[in-house]
């Protein structure tokens, strides 16, 4: 799961290289003779692959944002256990979120969805983009959720085990 994750995070890293570039010479080009059409499309769907491929990678590398305030202050054992908690509630929503960025991705497939302006980008590869992203960091939460599950469990069998054999 991990060099998907890495793969999808040199995407974005690539999105990132292109989209500086666009507004480099877009910027340049307006003083000097006119701006590239379509800049603007081109750079919101770029932000998109940018930050949703980036998210399964920073998953594995616990980069999110966490509050840690109060958990600090409880043991190992409970604290495992409510990070396990947050994982399955952030599988939860990432699972609705994966099923319905499908849905708005196909659904702009369909129809071609694209920009109102010449020269009429076209905004369903950014969606599909979005479903395949989103889909990355819910394989990468199962994962997370099942790592996390075995080594609660491990650890509550080792002490197990271990408190048995002391009593003999």
């Amino acid at each position: 799961m991990g060099s998907i994750a890495r793969a999808s995070a040199w995407v974005g890293a690539a999105a990132c290289i292109v989209l500086m570039a666009l507004v480099v010479a877009n910027v340049i080009l307006r003083f000097t003779w006119k701006s590239i059409p379509g800049t603007l499309d081109v750079t919101e769907s770029l932000m998109v692959v940018i930050t949703v491929m980036m998210l399964a990678y920073t998953q594995i590398k616990r980069g999110h944002v966490k509050v840690e305030f109060f958990t600090n202050f409880l043991p190992a054992k409970p604290r495992q256990g409510l990070g396990l908690f947050t994982l399955i509630l952030a599988l939860g929503f990432t699972t609705f979120l994966t099923w319905q960025s499908w849905r708005v991705a196909l659904l702009a497939l369909r129809i071609q969805d694209a920009s109102g302006t010449p020269p009429f980008i076209p905004f369903y590869p950014a969606k599909l983009i979005l479903a395949i992203g989103i889909s990355i960091l819910c394989l990468q939460l199962i994962f997370d959720v099942w790592q996390e599950t075995a080594k609660l469990f491990r650890r509550r069998t080792g002490e197990t085990l271990a408190a048995s054999s002391e009593n003999r």
